[in-house]
This record gives structure tokens, sequence and C-alpha cells, in this order.
């Protein structure tokens, strides 16, 4: 859905973002990620290093495979069928859970690892052409998040593979196509509309790049997500290439810098106040300690803030 004219947009009741999308429209925005990723994965050298401490190409592409065992989209499948109401416990240790099977499949050929890429993708394939897609798609599932709808969860696979993409440049992995930035964009703003409708926060707030911007619109339980064009009058938005704004909110390179170089610019910056309690709320979010810092730093330096090249108030 995309921004009509600079009007107030509210989403309707019981609207649970992407995951109240068609299944058909969601392959369109899943699929070619996993396919690009799946591309630029078997251009790489294995054994080098990547941007995630620890981790070689290898280990990264092994945690997002799909493997005998440790299927991670069939998890959550099952948890959506067999919990229609609510979930036992929320939470998912994904740490934990990314060491065990790079652990089991230490052994794994370079073929066994690429093709454990093309099942994953054939997972979301499968799901996203079945009719459970619309049967189970706005159950709540496990996530590092909290419990989050299976098909918001499906999604938010776009921005891993995006920001792990531009992990795998120190192995040799070249620069991501402008449709998977933006698609990790995607489920980056859908997700953060996802925590805010959790925290009864109404916003509207959205990321802008020129390989496609995305906002979110949250009132109460619901959100909206939908397709950004351009900045609309009083509406919260980060704007700045794709691969910036995915690195800064995976913590990969500093806001404080991005800031400084206009690689980022912000946007009727005292709205993202609003967004604060997110941070609190949700433990496991990534960047939170850059949210908090920043939420701090706008509190008691609103002035100076305002002050900085491409950051009107």
């Amino acid at each position: 859905m995309s921004v009509a004219g600079q009007r107030p947009v509210v989403p309707s009741d019981g609207e649970r973002g992407l995951a109240s999308w068609e299944p058909a429209d969601l392959a369109s925005l899943v699929l070619p990620s996993w396919d690009a990723f799946c591309e630029i994965a078997s251009s790489v050298d294995m054994y080098e290093e990547t941007r995630v401490a620890d981790w070689t190409a290898r280990d990264l592409c092994i945690h997002l495979g799909s493997w005998p065992g440790s299927h991670s989209l069939r998890r959550m499948i099952a948890e959506a069928r067999d919990h229609p109401g609510e979930l036992s416990s929320s939470d998912f240790d994904q740490d934990a859970h990314n060491e065990a099977v790079i652990e089991a499949h230490a052994d794994a050929s370079r073929d066994d690892v690429l093709q454990a890429l093309v099942d994953a993708r054939e997972d979301a394939a499968t799901f996203l052409g079945s009719p459970e897609a619309d049967e189970l798609g706005q159950r709540l599932v496990r996530s590092v998040l909290g419990p989050l709808p299976l098909l918001t969860m499906v999604c938010a696979g776009t921005y891993e593979l995006a920001v792990h993409a531009l992990d795998l440049a120190p192995a040799g992995a070249p620069h991501p196509p402008d449709p998977m930035l933006s698609a990790g964009l995607a489920s980056l703003v859908d997700v953060t509309g996802a925590l805010a409708a959790r925290c009864s926060i109404s916003t509207t707030a959205g990321c802008l790049s020129p390989e496609g911007g995305w906002a979110f619109a949250s009132n109460g339980p619901d959100w909206l997500t939908m397709d950004l064009p351009g900045v609309a009058t009083g509406w919260s938005v980060v704007d700045g290439r794709a691969a910036a704004l995915l690195d800064a909110s995976a913590g990969r390179r500093s806001v404080p810098a991005l800031l400084a170089r206009r690689e980022m610019r912000l946007h009727h910056v005292s709205g993202l106040l609003a967004l604060a309690p997110i941070v609190e709320a949700v433990p496991g979010l990534p960047g939170a300690s850059a949210l908090g810092g920043a939420a701090r730093h706008l509190r008691g330096a609103r002035r100076l803030l305002s002050r900085l090249p491409g950051v009107p108030g």
C-alpha cells in the first residue's frame, strides 16, 4: 500500500502490517530477497571473515539455511498450528539456536550450505503459496523480540537477508541489489510498527531511501505498513541510503557518525521520542542501546540537534 498524499493515515481495526497483505504480494517481496542472497552466497569465499564477529561466511550462511531437524520456518508454522491463542513462552533464544545449527553442520560441504539456503527459500515459497498462509499468518509465534505474527516473521527474513548480504562484503560479496535492500527496510519498518502497536504507541514513522522507502502508522494494537515515496508533513522519517539505514539499525555503523557526515538525516525528529518506550519493553531489540542513547540525547540536546544540517525539527 502506498501513502496517499499527506492525509493522516490510520490502520483499520485488526490491521497487522505486512501480515495483513495478500500472501502473493508478500511472496513478491520475500522470494526475490532469497534469490538474491542465494546468488550472492554462491560468489563468496566461505572461509573468509564477515562483519559478524567470529563468523565466517560459511557460518553466516549455515545459520540462514534450512537443515534436517532445524527448519526455522517449519518450527514457527508448528507453533502457529499448536497455539492458536496465547503462547506459553513468547521469547526465542536465537543465539543458542544459531550456535547449535552451526556446530551441528560444521562438516557440511560448500554445496550442502548453498543447498540449505535454496531449501530455506523453497520453504518460504511453499508456505506463502499454501492455504495456511491465510489461516495461520496472523497467529503469534515466538521470536527474539517476543510474540509476533507468523507472517511478520516470514517477512522479517528480508531484513536479516539484506543485513547479512552486506555482512558478506569482506568475503567478496557484491553489493546487494536495490530491491533486496528496500525489502529489508520494509521488514525493519514493519517490525517497528508491530512493537509500537504492542506498546500501544500511536504514531507514524518510516525510512526513506533512494532504493525505496517504507512507513508504518500505529494506533492502539493495530499497525499499517506502506510504501513511502517521500516525506509526508509531520511524519518522523529517517532518510539515507538503504545500506546506511540497515547498518545503523543492526549496530554495524554509528548513528552519530552517519548524522555528522549527512549519510543519515532525520525529519521531524521529536516524533521519534514516541518510540523510546519500545527500548525497555523489548529487551532483545537490536540497536536498543543506540535508540535509548538517541532518546536521551534528544531530550538533553534538542537545540543542538536541530542545528545539524539536514535535521529539521
